[in-house]
């Protein structure tokens, strides 16, 4: 392999599902002051700011909110806190063993919830005192749920003949996005399968187990497939990591990925939909705990720049950073770290592309992570003359004017990645919040503009 993948971006960016880490804090401190009921709601604010209004009655006490082939249900009364999702309908045929397998998932899936029976119907339940419902606690049974929900009900239809109970309301993929999503399939996949080659003849099948899982990770951040294809691109991965020689789970993923690569377009398009989410199936994780994950990669890392083996340090990073896109809801400076890395190394040459990747590495590893501003050293000067001319002002609204001027500079290198009006007028909006003095929505139309970012770099 002599030069990087090529960056695709997501086709679509209606799926960024994301937990408002503030909010969540105000549910802590609710739930701490003993006013549970409130800390529920913020709680339900934090996953989405408009679900209590669409989803919640008129006492925020219920609220029934879909999530793919679900539908949650949430009831608060003075003293208890009861969640349950009707899940399948049981067949006619099949149903002991249906059932049996459902035995086995409340074991190995469920973590606090239950799957329960209810005459011919299947839902998962889940009751707590009102004063045992910390903030943290829910969101992880409300997950769990949900991916549960998510992962299993295909399956489970198409192994047993089982009914949802709910049909999800999904949105196709348009024509262009399908297209989108194929012909950067057919890229990255090949691309794939001659550099798992390529490095198989060499004997260096790490590299060639590390690039098969990481052409299926790259596939589903830019597509992010839905239906029974999650799930088999799941088993795949997991397969590939059986105690089983090497070479034996290199040939099971460069198997895997010749099929789907033999994929008809029309055929990929029926799992190519977005679909109403309530919580991010992706794992929530912190700064610190993303630091732990790639601790192990960044000594690797460092020692093969050393040693000058630049394909051991972009096929390690590529792999690593897309598995972390895929499978968890990080800091989005984080986010935006690692997709500008994947973009800026995207068809370089190793060398170049292993210092541009490790480069990041060492950022997120260091915390040293912003969004960075354009300007030169004469315009910095000469903010900081007009801030010294303007301090007093400054402190009346308490914005300064230099971070008034850097987050406008921020907005205009953000601006170079994005053109929609939509993201357009979400930078005007912040510009107005600013000169308000209006922080907290400032923060807000930040985040979601960090997000929309992100999700368009390299678009």
């Amino acid at each position: 392999m002599k030069t990087t993948f090529p960056y695709f971006a997501p086709v679509t960016d209606s799926q960024l599902v994301y937990t408002d880490g503030e909010v969540m804090d105000e549910a802590v401190e609710a739930y701490e002051q003993g006013d549970y009921l409130k800390s529920i709601q913020l709680l339900i604010d934090a996953l989405d700011g408009d679900f209590r209004e669409k989803y919640g009655n008129h006492d925020g006490t219920r609220f029934t909110i879909p999530h793919g082939s679900i539908v949650v249900d949430i009831d608060v009364s003075p003293d208890m806190l009861h969640i349950s999702a009707d899940f399948l309908r049981l067949p006619e045929k099949g149903r002991v063993a249906m059932l049996r397998k459902i035995a086995e998932m409340n074991i190995e899936n469920l973590m606090l919830a239950r799957f329960v029976k209810d005459g011919d119907y299947l839902k998962m339940e889940y009751s707590c005192p009102i004063t045992d419902t910390h903030p943290h606690k829910i969101h992880s049974v409300l997950h769990n749920i949900c991916t549960i929900g998510d992962k299993y009900d295909d399956e489970l239809c198409t192994r047993f003949n089982a009914e949802r109970c709910y049909e999800p309301k999904v949105t196709p993929f348009t024509p262009e996005q399908v297209a989108d999503a194929y012909n950067a399939l057919q890229s990255v996949g090949n691309l794939a399968l001659s550099a798992a080659a390529e490095y198989s003849a060499q004997r260096r099948t790490i590299y060639a187990w590390t690039i098969v899982c990481g052409a299926l990770y790259q596939f589903r951040f830019f597509a992010n497939p839905q239906g029974q294809l999650i799930n088999e691109l799941e088993k795949a991965v997991e397969s590939m990591n059986d105690e089983r020689p090497l070479e034996e789970l290199v040939s099971r993923g460069v198997n895997f990925l010749t099929k789907l690569l033999s994929v008809p377009e029309e055929q990929l398009a029926k799992d190519l939909y977005v679909v109403e989410m309530m919580v991010s199936v992706k794992y929530y994780a912190t700064l610190a705990s993303v630091q732990d994950e790639l601790e192990y990669l960044n000594d690797g890392v460092t020692e093969a720049m050393q040693k000058k083996d630049y394909d051991q340090v972009a096929v390690r990073i590529y792999y690593m950073f897309y598995k972390m896109l895929v499978e968890n809801e990080m800091p989005l400076l984080v986010d935006y770290a690692i997709v500008t890395a994947l973009r800026e190394s995207a068809g370089l040459p190793l060398k170049e592309a292993a210092e541009i990747l490790s480069a990041a590495l060492d950022k997120i590893m260091d915390g040293d992570l912003e969004i960075p501003v354009s300007g030169d050293a004469d315009e910095e000067e000469d903010e900081d003359i007009d801030d010294d001319e303007e301090e007093e002002e400054d402190d009346d609204d308490g914005i300064s004017d230099e971070a008034y001027a850097n987050v406008i500079a921020a907005q205009q290198k953000m601006a170079q990645a994005m053109s929609s009006e939509e993201i357009i007028a979400l930078q005007r909006q912040m510009d107005e919040a600013l000169k308000a003095g209006n922080v907290q929505e400032y923060m807000r139309l930040a985040t979601e503009l960090q997000m929309r970012m992100i999700s368009n770099l390299g678009s």
